[in-house]
Protein backbone atom coordinates (compact mmCIF):
# COMPACT_ATOMS: atom_id res chain seq x y z
CA UNK A 1 0.00 0.00 0.00
CA UNK A 2 1.47 3.34 -1.07
CA UNK A 3 1.29 6.15 1.51
CA UNK A 4 0.53 9.53 -0.01
CA UNK A 5 2.45 12.60 1.18
CA UNK A 6 0.56 14.49 3.90
CA UNK A 7 0.08 17.63 1.78
CA UNK A 8 -1.33 15.60 -1.12
CA UNK A 9 -3.59 13.61 1.21
CA UNK A 10 -4.97 16.84 2.66
CA UNK A 11 -5.54 18.22 -0.83
CA UNK A 12 -7.48 15.13 -1.86
CA UNK A 13 -9.63 15.29 1.29
CA UNK A 14 -10.39 18.97 0.71
CA UNK A 15 -11.18 18.29 -2.94
CA UNK A 16 -13.59 15.53 -2.00
CA UNK A 17 -15.32 17.78 0.55
CA UNK A 18 -15.49 21.08 -1.30
CA UNK A 19 -18.85 20.28 -2.93
CA UNK A 20 -20.40 18.99 0.29
CA UNK A 21 -23.24 21.23 1.62
CA UNK A 22 -21.41 21.82 4.91
CA UNK A 23 -18.27 22.98 3.04
CA UNK A 24 -20.27 25.25 0.74
CA UNK A 25 -21.98 26.87 3.75
CA UNK A 26 -18.66 27.27 5.56
CA UNK A 27 -17.05 28.92 2.52
CA UNK A 28 -20.01 31.26 2.15
CA UNK A 29 -19.71 32.14 5.83
CA UNK A 30 -16.05 33.04 5.34
CA UNK A 31 -16.86 35.21 2.31
CA UNK A 32 -19.58 37.05 4.25
CA UNK A 33 -17.26 37.50 7.23
CA UNK A 34 -14.70 39.23 4.98
CA UNK A 35 -17.46 41.63 3.90
CA UNK A 36 -18.35 42.33 7.55
CA UNK A 37 -21.79 40.79 7.03
CA UNK A 38 -21.74 39.25 10.49
CA UNK A 39 -25.40 38.25 10.62
CA UNK A 40 -25.10 36.44 7.30
CA UNK A 41 -21.80 34.83 8.22
CA UNK A 42 -23.25 33.57 11.50
CA UNK A 43 -26.16 31.93 9.67
CA UNK A 44 -23.87 30.16 7.18
CA UNK A 45 -21.34 28.99 9.73
CA UNK A 46 -24.08 27.59 11.93
CA UNK A 47 -25.64 25.87 8.93
CA UNK A 48 -22.26 24.26 8.20
CA UNK A 49 -21.88 23.09 11.81
CA UNK A 50 -25.40 21.73 11.90
CA UNK A 51 -24.64 19.64 8.83
CA UNK A 52 -21.25 18.52 10.15
CA UNK A 53 -20.60 19.23 13.85
CA UNK A 54 -17.25 17.42 13.96
CA UNK A 55 -15.33 20.18 12.22
CA UNK A 56 -12.20 21.90 13.46
CA UNK A 57 -12.79 24.12 16.50
CA UNK A 58 -11.71 27.09 14.36
CA UNK A 59 -15.05 26.83 12.56
CA UNK A 60 -16.86 26.95 15.89
CA UNK A 61 -14.73 29.96 16.85
CA UNK A 62 -15.64 31.76 13.61
CA UNK A 63 -19.33 31.05 14.12
CA UNK A 64 -19.08 32.45 17.65
CA UNK A 65 -17.09 35.48 16.46
CA UNK A 66 -19.67 36.27 13.77
CA UNK A 67 -22.46 36.09 16.34
CA UNK A 68 -20.51 38.25 18.76
CA UNK A 69 -19.91 40.93 16.11
CA UNK A 70 -23.60 40.75 15.21
CA UNK A 71 -24.46 41.48 18.84
CA UNK A 72 -25.67 37.96 19.65
CA UNK A 73 -23.48 37.43 22.70
CA UNK A 74 -25.58 34.68 24.27
CA UNK A 75 -25.54 32.67 21.05
CA UNK A 76 -21.78 33.16 20.70
CA UNK A 77 -21.30 31.88 24.25
CA UNK A 78 -23.57 28.92 23.56
CA UNK A 79 -21.56 27.92 20.49
CA UNK A 80 -18.25 28.16 22.32
CA UNK A 81 -19.60 26.05 25.17
CA UNK A 82 -20.79 23.45 22.68
CA UNK A 83 -17.28 23.33 21.26
CA UNK A 84 -15.70 22.55 24.64
CA UNK A 85 -15.93 18.78 24.19
CA UNK A 86 -13.87 19.13 20.99
CA UNK A 87 -11.03 20.84 22.84
CA UNK A 88 -8.92 18.09 24.37
CA UNK A 89 -6.26 20.41 25.79
CA UNK A 90 -7.23 21.73 29.28
CA UNK A 91 -5.46 25.01 28.46
CA UNK A 92 -7.65 25.42 25.36
CA UNK A 93 -10.78 24.81 27.44
CA UNK A 94 -9.61 27.41 29.95
CA UNK A 95 -8.90 29.93 27.18
CA UNK A 96 -12.37 29.35 25.76
CA UNK A 97 -14.05 30.06 29.11
CA UNK A 98 -11.94 33.20 29.53
CA UNK A 99 -12.82 34.29 25.98
CA UNK A 100 -16.53 33.96 26.74
CA UNK A 101 -16.08 35.92 29.96
CA UNK A 102 -14.04 38.59 28.15
CA UNK A 103 -16.68 38.88 25.46
CA UNK A 104 -19.35 39.60 28.05
CA UNK A 105 -17.04 41.96 29.94
CA UNK A 106 -16.38 44.01 26.80
CA UNK A 107 -20.14 44.02 26.17
CA UNK A 108 -20.78 45.47 29.63
CA UNK A 109 -22.54 42.34 30.92
CA UNK A 110 -20.59 41.94 34.16
CA UNK A 111 -22.97 39.36 35.59
CA UNK A 112 -22.30 36.88 32.77
CA UNK A 113 -18.62 37.83 32.65
CA UNK A 114 -18.37 36.92 36.32
CA UNK A 115 -20.21 33.64 35.67
CA UNK A 116 -17.70 32.44 33.07
CA UNK A 117 -14.60 33.66 34.88
CA UNK A 118 -15.92 31.67 37.83
CA UNK A 119 -16.23 28.60 35.60
CA UNK A 120 -12.60 29.11 34.59
CA UNK A 121 -11.52 29.21 38.24
CA UNK A 122 -13.55 26.08 38.96
CA UNK A 123 -11.61 24.35 36.22
CA UNK A 124 -8.28 25.73 37.43
CA UNK A 125 -8.27 27.21 40.97
CA UNK A 126 -4.79 28.62 40.27
CA UNK A 127 -5.93 30.65 37.26
CA UNK A 128 -4.59 33.99 38.46
CA UNK A 129 -5.84 35.88 35.40
CA UNK A 130 -9.47 34.88 36.01
CA UNK A 131 -9.17 35.47 39.75
CA UNK A 132 -7.97 39.01 39.09
CA UNK A 133 -10.87 39.68 36.74
CA UNK A 134 -13.35 38.33 39.28
CA UNK A 135 -11.94 40.71 41.87
CA UNK A 136 -12.02 43.58 39.38
CA UNK A 137 -15.65 42.88 38.44
CA UNK A 138 -16.69 42.90 42.11
CA UNK A 139 -14.77 46.13 42.58
CA UNK A 140 -16.58 47.75 39.65
CA UNK A 141 -19.98 46.48 40.79
CA UNK A 142 -19.19 47.78 44.25
CA UNK A 143 -18.57 51.28 42.89
CA UNK A 144 -14.87 51.38 43.70
CA UNK A 145 -13.78 52.26 40.17
CA UNK A 146 -15.61 55.59 39.99
CA UNK A 147 -15.44 58.25 42.70
CA UNK A 148 -19.00 59.41 42.03
CA UNK A 149 -20.42 55.90 41.87
CA UNK A 150 -22.71 54.67 44.62
CA UNK A 151 -21.04 52.17 46.93
CA UNK A 152 -22.45 48.66 47.23
CA UNK A 153 -20.89 47.05 50.31
CA UNK A 154 -21.98 43.52 49.37
CA UNK A 155 -19.82 43.67 46.24
CA UNK A 156 -16.97 45.51 47.96
CA UNK A 157 -16.75 42.73 50.54
CA UNK A 158 -16.59 40.10 47.79
CA UNK A 159 -13.87 42.13 46.04
CA UNK A 160 -11.76 42.15 49.22
CA UNK A 161 -12.09 38.37 49.54
CA UNK A 162 -11.13 37.88 45.90
CA UNK A 163 -8.10 40.15 46.08
CA UNK A 164 -6.98 38.17 49.13
CA UNK A 165 -7.28 35.01 47.02
CA UNK A 166 -5.08 36.57 44.32
CA UNK A 167 -2.46 37.58 46.91
CA UNK A 168 -2.53 34.12 48.47
CA UNK A 169 -1.82 32.64 45.04
CA UNK A 170 0.80 35.24 44.15
CA UNK A 171 2.09 37.26 47.13
CA UNK A 172 4.16 39.42 44.77
CA UNK A 173 1.15 40.61 42.72
CA UNK A 174 1.56 44.33 43.46
CA UNK A 175 -1.54 45.30 41.45
CA UNK A 176 -3.72 43.20 43.77
CA UNK A 177 -2.56 45.25 46.79
CA UNK A 178 -3.11 48.50 44.90
CA UNK A 179 -6.62 47.50 43.88
CA UNK A 180 -7.49 46.20 47.33
CA UNK A 181 -6.52 49.60 48.73
CA UNK A 182 -8.93 51.28 46.29
CA UNK A 183 -11.76 49.02 47.47
CA UNK A 184 -10.95 49.65 51.13
CA UNK A 185 -10.91 53.43 50.66
CA UNK A 186 -14.31 53.32 48.91
CA UNK A 187 -15.71 51.10 51.64
CA UNK A 188 -14.40 53.35 54.45
CA UNK A 189 -15.79 56.47 52.76
CA UNK A 190 -19.19 54.81 52.42
CA UNK A 191 -19.31 53.71 56.06
CA UNK A 192 -18.11 57.12 57.26
CA UNK A 193 -21.01 58.81 55.44
CA UNK A 194 -23.35 56.18 56.84
CA UNK A 195 -22.17 56.89 60.38
CA UNK A 196 -22.64 60.65 59.96
CA UNK A 197 -26.17 60.03 58.65
CA UNK A 198 -26.99 57.73 61.59
CA UNK A 199 -25.77 60.30 64.14
CA UNK A 200 -27.80 63.03 62.43
CA UNK A 201 -30.90 60.82 62.46
CA UNK A 202 -30.28 60.02 66.13
CA UNK A 203 -30.20 63.71 67.01
CA UNK A 204 -33.41 64.24 65.10
CA UNK A 205 -35.02 61.39 67.06
CA UNK A 206 -33.62 62.42 70.44
CA UNK A 207 -37.09 62.72 71.93
CA UNK A 208 -37.64 59.03 71.19
CA UNK A 209 -35.15 57.34 73.51
CA UNK A 210 -35.56 53.88 71.97
CA UNK A 211 -34.98 55.14 68.43
CA UNK A 212 -32.12 57.36 69.60
CA UNK A 213 -30.36 54.50 71.40
CA UNK A 214 -30.81 52.18 68.40
CA UNK A 215 -29.25 54.65 65.99
CA UNK A 216 -26.39 55.40 68.38
CA UNK A 217 -25.70 51.67 68.65
CA UNK A 218 -25.71 51.34 64.84
CA UNK A 219 -23.31 54.27 64.58
CA UNK A 220 -20.98 52.62 67.12
CA UNK A 221 -21.07 49.32 65.19
CA UNK A 222 -20.33 51.20 61.99
CA UNK A 223 -17.33 52.89 63.58
CA UNK A 224 -16.05 49.50 64.72
CA UNK A 225 -16.21 48.26 61.14
CA UNK A 226 -14.48 51.44 59.90
CA UNK A 227 -11.66 50.85 62.38
CA UNK A 228 -11.29 47.25 61.14
CA UNK A 229 -11.09 48.40 57.53
CA UNK A 230 -8.57 51.13 58.40
CA UNK A 231 -6.35 48.51 60.05
CA UNK A 232 -6.70 46.37 56.93
CA UNK A 233 -5.81 49.40 54.79
CA UNK A 234 -2.65 50.05 56.83
CA UNK A 235 -1.62 46.39 56.57
CA UNK A 236 -2.25 46.35 52.83
CA UNK A 237 -0.24 49.57 52.34
CA UNK A 238 2.63 48.13 54.38
CA UNK A 239 2.61 44.91 52.38
CA UNK A 240 2.51 46.84 49.10
CA UNK A 241 5.60 48.75 50.20
CA UNK A 242 7.40 45.49 50.96
CA UNK A 243 6.42 43.99 47.60
CA UNK A 244 7.58 47.08 45.71
CA UNK A 245 10.85 47.13 47.64
CA UNK A 246 11.45 43.44 46.91
CA UNK A 247 10.74 44.04 43.22
CA UNK A 248 13.31 46.85 43.12
CA UNK A 249 15.88 44.69 44.87
CA UNK A 250 15.25 41.89 42.41
CA UNK A 251 15.96 44.25 39.51
CA UNK A 252 19.30 45.19 41.03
Amino acid sequence: MKILPIALTTLLVLSSCKDEPFAIARLKGSELLKKNDFEGAAVEYEKSLELKPDQDTKVWDRAAFANMKAGNLDRAAELLMKSMDRRADPAAKLDTLRNIAGMYKEGGDLENAEKYFQKAVEQDPKDEQSLKWLAEISSVRGGARAQAAEAHPEFLQVALTRYDAVMALNPMAADAYVNKRIVLIKYIEHLTKQKVSLLADAEAQKADKEAYDSMQEQATDTQTRIDELKTMLDETSKKLGEVNKAAKEAKK
